[in-house]
């Protein structure tokens, strides 16, 4: 008894080139296409910063006061209330050699106490050896929460 339901060799040969074929036809079409196929799982950038601190809280005390600078270590961020009671956020590490920053209410300026490099309130270098700015953050204060928020 024969069954019916086999295919022959070339047959099956001949379904499977055309599957393929038509496989490499729909792949170089796309590619000749003007516009991109966008990636179904595309990454997505979440490295910005943004953060917010209580300045009430154990360990943040200093930016009650006027004048005061806090180091949040975990983010390599330097925040600092201006004796004019605004909110400066520069990154805290010197473009140097990576040591950490202090701020100087006196001169609203940031100073390396590694090798006297000194940068403005915008993070500019004012006096080397550093050549390169460090790294300007926004950073807002709410009276309601008494929380500094420091963002990109």
């Amino acid at each position: 008894m024969t069954n019916n339901s086999t295919i022959d060799r070339k047959d099956f040969l001949k379904q499977v080139g055309m599957g393929f074929g038509a496989i490499m036809l729909m792949n170089c079409l796309q590619s000749c296409s003007e516009t991109e196929i966008p990636d179904p799982d595309p990454i997505v950038n979440t490295d910005k910063l943004d953060f917010s601190i209580d300045i009430t809280a154990a360990g943040n005390t200093a930016l009650q006061t006027k004048g005061g600078f806090l180091v949040v270590g975990t983010k390599k961020v330097i925040i600092a209330r201006t004796l004019s009671d605004t909110w400066i956020a520069v990154s805290s590490a010197c473009t140097h050699e990576g040591t950490t920053i202090n701020y100087r209410a006196s001169s609203n300026d940031f100073l390396c106490p590694n090798h006297l490099s000194t940068f403005s309130e915008t993070g500019a270098v004012t006096k080397s050896p550093a050549t390169s700015a460090l790294k300007k953050y926004n950073a807002t204060f709410s009276v309601n929460t008494n929380t500094v928020r420091v963002f990109e």
